[in-house]
């Protein structure tokens, strides 16, 4: 047994079972590690880590791990991914369409309040692609515009008198309102996002002159401060050389997803110096663009598959997420061990409670990989002797011999146990 293989824990959930399910919206923990191990896989990301396999165990705890031969900057992207996980999983904020109808609602009246029904019929709306324009077709209905009231602005100076509401599902930093802002030519503008931060709204109003006023239907909560804690002057100062210029706030909001999409998220790339796609974990089962994704990842891998030598390792482990089971005892391996196959070995980690100990993680040559098989699925070493011998042809006490010095060693090192 050497150590060769990294194993990376993703999603430790002994206190956290119900907050997952609330998640996922799933009934139950087996359903709920399968959809969240969906969403983890339908990102570019993971299928960068060449090779890595991805296990989930349901009992008697969640667990959730990633295993492959990774490099430092990719066990950091793993690392984020679980700082990630184990954030949105206890508090998020899911927007299905009745919900984003009920804040849609809450927006118009904001609207007429502020400007009047008279005005709002006289203003034109367009929207940031592409959740804007699902909300602002709620909006449209609740406001009563006519269509010539919705479109794109037009060539650069056409609209000078007019007012335009921009509307978009969600500002996070502000960048995309940025940009669009950079592109047309708009003398008057009134920004509706329908979730941003409070801080965001003044932020823009203060910096654009051509922003009459900036409106939302709910507030996003800035984590950064909990986040980060005492450290958190520091950090703001990073994030603000980081980000020069772009956006108006440089906070972090709370987690937000909507049946339609989930907002990118960003990592800040050291050897590259700049911003870059992130994790995104909703389960594709809640988000249609996450939906999109996991389909188109889904042929990718498939393909990629399909050009490498059957029976690769590299090609199976492009398939399959490990789903793994108790087994029947009474030997069984312990609560926090979770392990992969790699060709004809395997990797087996020892995960510790507390998150600061190192992980021990092992790989078993092809033999060592058989009798781990036959243990965990007989349970005993006398049952693992038979159904090995249905396959090895050994003498039977060599093999016993064997298989109970593999044992031993397996439970002295507390990966094994015997209830």
């Amino acid at each position: 047994m050497i150590n060769e293989i990294d194993a990376v824990l993703l999603l430790d959930g002994r206190r956290s079972i119900e907050q997952l399910l609330a998640f996922t919206r799933q009934p139950d923990r087996e359903s709920a590690l399968q959809a969240l191990a969906e969403g983890i896989q339908a990102n570019p990301l993971w299928h960068k880590l060449d090779g890595a396999r991805l296990v989930i165990r349901a009992w008697p705890h969640p667990l959730v791990a990633a295993f492959g031969d990774f490099s430092t900057q990719q066990r950091l992207l793993l690392a984020d991914l679980a700082a990630q996980l184990h954030e949105v999983i206890p508090h998020h904020r899911y927007v299905d369409y009745s919900a984003a109808e009920q804040a849609a609602e809450r927006l118009a009246t904001a609207l007429r309040l502020r400007f009047g029904q008279e005005a709002l019929s006289r203003f034109h709306y367009t929207a940031i692609p592409r959740g804007g324009w699902i909300v602002l077709g709620m909006l449209s209905y609740l406001l009563n515009l006519h269509p010539e009231q919705i479109g794109a602005p037009g060539p650069s100076g056409h609209d000078s008198q007019e007012t335009w509401v921009v509307v978009d599902d969600c500002a996070l930093s502000g960048v995309r309102f940025q940009q669009f802002l950079q592109r047309w030519n708009l003398p008057v503008v009134i920004f509706c996002p329908l979730f941003a931060p409070r801080e965001l709204c003044l932020a823009i109003e203060r910096a654009e002159p051509r922003v009459e006023a900036c409106i939302n239907a709910e507030d996003l909560e800035d984590v950064a401060p909990v986040r980060f804690g005492e450290a958190y002057p520091q950090w703001l100062d990073e994030r603000e050389r980081q980000m020069a210029g772009d956006g108006y706030w440089n906070g972090i909001a709370e987690y937000i997803a909507f049946a339609w999409c989930e907002p990118e998220t960003k990592y800040w790339d050291v050897e590259a110096g700049c911003f870059k796609a992130g994790w995104n974990v909703l389960p594709p089962s809640l988000c249609l663009k996450r939906r999109m994704q996991a389909s188109s990842q889904r042929s990718r891998r498939n393909g990629r598959a399909r050009g490498l030598a059957r029976g690769s390792a590299r090609g199976q482990a492009w398939e399959t997420i490990d789903r793994q089971a108790v087994g029947p005892g009474p030997l069984k391996a312990d609560d926090r061990v979770l392990w992969a196959s790699f060709g004809a070995s395997l990797a087996v980690a020892h995960f510790p409670m507390e998150a600061t100990e190192p992980t021990t993680c092992f790989e078993f040559d092809a033999i060592a990989a058989d009798m781990w098989r036959a243990l965990l699925s007989t349970g005993s070493l006398k049952e693992a002797v038979s159904l090995l011998l249905e396959n090895y042809v050994v003498a039977p006490e060599m093999l016993r011999q064997d298989l109970a010095s593999l044992m031993a060693e397996l439970e002295e090192s507390g990966i094994m146990i015997q209830h």
